[in-house]
């Protein structure tokens, strides 16, 4: 039986209040986006996840599980969503090479100037060759998709109609458990 939920989670909402103002939380998804606001800013501030993860059990009242969850939703909501540590990271890690170039700058260092642009390079992906377009995935390819004779059928009555109803293909639905948000918690 699968299990299917209707109902965003508490970082959904969290998630998308950031993208549209309009998204009422409840105090709990306020306070949890408060924690993700202060974590992200303390990791700008060059502190590791452990000093960040003490800092936000201090300062919210929470627990270490709780700090870390937090942290990664920083990274989750502040990087991209598909690649949220390593694009997190990435962006910490520019930033902080940011700053080392502003000082290098600053004291004429420059060895340290060309190392801080080499990473940065490297970082931004500015060294990789780019090509625009794989012409190889444009080439012509056939393409052979096999239907048990039921689907068949049904497919070639469809189209020998001229017009294909998409919302009446006569499937059975199929059972699930819908879960509530304290199960979905868990």
């Amino acid at each position: 039986m699968a299990n299917i939920t209707t109902k965003d989670t508490h970082f959904d909402k969290v998630y998308g209040s950031f993208l549209d103002d309009s998204i009422e939380l409840s105090d709990f998804q306020e306070k949890m986006k408060n924690r993700v606001k202060t974590a992200f800013t303390l990791m700008l501030d060059r502190k590791t996840r452990d000093q960040v993860s003490k800092i936000l059990q201090e300062q919210f009242e929470v627990s270490q599980a709780t700090a870390y969850r937090d942290i990664g939703n920083a990274l989750k909501i502040y990087g991209d969503v598909g690649k949220a540590d390593k694009e997190g990271m990435r962006f910490l890690i520019f930033e902080y090479n940011q700053q080392a170039l502003e000082i290098a700058f600053k004291e004429k260092n420059l060895t340290e100037i060309g190392k801080c642009l080499d990473r940065m390079i490297k970082l931004a992906d500015f060294d990789k060759d780019d090509k625009l377009v794989n012409l190889d995935k444009l080439k012509n390819m056939d393409i052979t998709i096999t239907l048990d004779s039921r689907s068949r059928k049904g497919i070639e009555k469809m189209t020998s109609e001229g017009v294909v109803d998409f919302n009446n293909f006569g499937v059975e639905d199929t059972e699930f458990e819908e879960l509530n948000d304290e199960e979905n918690a868990e």
